[in-house]
């Protein structure tokens, strides 16, 4: 008797909203199913993969998978009522943290526990939403995914969940390679000739921002800045004390591009994180030949491995420590940067994209007893 078919649904209620961590996994994870959905090894998969999306969700090219529209709502309400109905019978696969309560043949990607660790980082109604929702459908769902090592023992610790039964799907970082280097905002923020160290998405409570800038001053570096990328969301983070000084640029939303050029000039990013449940943008760092400075915080440990350079968590003295030896050893950025170009080719998108749909095919499986 041939095997079950194995339809998948997957959650795209990611694109109704900005790009940030999560939205960065399933956009590239999606990205990657497609494309493995062209090898032979998946081909009892191809046309059973759809991504259903609030009819608000932008476009999102891809050859294999279907993008459907539907429902009439968006939000927690289509994620909870509308997305369910039309995965009855199919497995879905939620990216982004999120699953649906009532469902039960479902795999969710759980990223982090931060709304349990550090509630002081997240608006009051955040907080409440992914309290009520994660633990709930994560008891229900077939299965829960981890990213990291690190978030699985958390998510025991915090959900009661059996760590031994969530399979870990690290993230990629090969994705920043596509998108060609965009020069121009190197002199649009006046940095052709200025060194920098670049932050990253380091206006999240956890990034530690006002840690970061105090050990840049610390370090009395004359001609250095910081280099602050992202936005601020107060309805998800709340709201921290502004920072305005000169040595502090902060560049808003930009591209990939952009990105990737602030990377390939930089003397190093800084990530000193207080709280991760993975921390990609070291591995974007190290694919770009740019080293890490990140905090010993238990998952950059086991993501970073020894191709980045690490201070203690809130070691404002150990971070200035780390930044001036960056500035002033050229021999110590190149050690950093070979190392961290052979660390990242171990994260790629396609190896993610393939444990996911493989856990797909066993849940399928099981539910087909």
């Amino acid at each position: 008797m041939p095997p079950a078919t194995t339809d998948i649904v997957i959650n795209g209620r990611f694109l109704t909203q900005a790009v940030a961590g999560v939205q960065r996994f399933a956009i590239e994870t999606v990205k990657a199913m497609d494309h493995c959905l062209d090898d032979p090894d998946c081909a009892d998969l191809k046309g059973h993969v759809e991504l259903q999306a609030p009819r608000s969700g932008r476009d999102f090219p891809l050859r294999n998978i279907r993008l459907n529209r539907c429902g009439f709502t968006s939000g927690y309400l289509w994620e909870q009522i509308e997305l369910p109905i039309r995965a009855i019978g199919k497995v879905q696969l939620n990216l982004c943290m999120l699953g649906s309560v009532l469902k039960r043949r479902q795999i969710i990607v759980v990223h982090d526990t931060s709304t349990k660790a550090f509630p002081e980082g997240f608006s009051r109604a955040f907080v409440a939403a992914y309290d009520l929702i994660i633990p709930n459908a994560a008891r229900n769902a077939d299965l829960v995914v981890s990213v990291s090592d690190f978030s699985r023992r958390e998510m025991q610790k915090y959900y009661g969940l059996d760590a031994s039964r969530i399979p870990i799907c690290y993230e990629g970082s090969d994705h920043i390679k596509a998108h060609p280097a965009d020069d121009a905002i190197l002199d649009r923020l006046h940095l052709r000739d200025r060194p920098y160290f670049l932050g990253v998405g380091i206006h999240a409570y956890n990034k530690n921002l006002a840690g970061t800038f105090a050990a840049l001053q610390r370090a009395q570096l004359k001609d250095a800045v910081l280099v602050a990328t992202g936005r601020r969301r107060a309805d998800i983070h709340g709201t921290l004390p502004p920072i305005s000084d000169e040595k502090l640029i902060d560049t808003g939303h930009i591209t990939d591009g952009e990105l990737r050029a602030l990377y390939e000039h930089a003397l190093a990013l800084v990530y000193p994180s207080t709280y991760e449940g993975f921390g990609l943008p070291p591995l974007e760092a190290m694919q770009c030949g740019c080293p890490a400075i990140v905090s010993d915080h238990d998952v950059l440990v086991e993501i970073g491995g020894d191709a980045t350079l690490r201070c203690g968590v809130n070691d404002i003295d150990g971070l200035a420590a780390a930044m001036k030896a960056v500035y002033g050893d050229p021999v110590l950025r190149a050690n950093l940067k070979e190392k961290g170009l052979a660390h990242a080719q171990r994260f790629t998108w396609d190896k993610t994209a393939r444990i996911l749909l493989d856990l797909c095919r066993q849940v399928a499986a099981r539910n087909a007893r």
